[in-house]
């Protein structure tokens, strides 16, 4: 009797822990293990604002999208030297184009940033923003509104999507105007 107890309270603890890892987050976006490179300004020319789209997780590849309907409730960043602020985004491409437009916009992410993450190439300290609650559908993107971004690796591949003016709500789908490094950017996404 004691025996099919134990046996019952293990089951429905398996069941319950199976449940909560089902509808637990899934880290989507780049791997934290690359050394940052400078802060990358909108153009060269502070002050004007740009999108930047996380096209292609660095580290992580396939980890770009929304795999499925979800909310994004934690942002995380890896940012070298003292931070600033940005306007999420949650953007969507026009099929295998090179095309995307603004599905939904917000909040402003104010981030510390660190100079130590600018010497190091692993154990970075990882700014954490919790509570978001943004909505994004399958095979949406994360993208950044800001004059410059300081969590970023620069690569000559140009994993990022670059767009100035920024993308709006206003606008349809529009082409990158440049390509851009990586983004030390991911996103935890919880079911609805």
């Amino acid at each position: 009797m004691w025996s099919r107890t134990v046996l019952a309270a293990f089951g429905a603890a398996s069941v319950a822990l199976a449940a909560s890892q089902a509808t637990g987050g899934e880290i989507i976006g780049a791997k934290f293990n690359h050394q940052l490179t400078p802060p990358e300004f909108c153009l060269q020319n502070k002050g004007k604002l740009c999108t930047w789209v996380l096209f292609e997780a660095q580290g992580r590849p396939g980890k770009e999208t929304a795999p499925r309907d979800g909310i994004i409730d934690t942002i995380r960043l890896v940012a070298c030297a003292p931070g600033q602020s940005f306007v999420l985004q949650v953007v969507r491409r026009q099929g295998s184009t090179q095309k995307f437009k603004v599905i939904r916009t917000g909040p402003v992410i104010n981030y510390k940033g660190s100079n130590r993450n600018c010497n190091v190439d692993n154990n970075f300290d990882i700014e954490t923003f919790d509570d978001l609650s943004v909505p994004i559908k399958e095979g949406d993107y994360l993208a950044v509104v800001a004059t410059q971004v300081r969590f970023m690796n620069n690569s000559s591949s140009g994993p990022s999507k670059l767009f100035s003016p920024p993308l709006s709500e206003t606008q349809g789908f529009r082409n990158a105007f440049n390509s851009s490094g990586f983004l030390t950017i991911q996103f935890e996404l919880k079911d609805p």
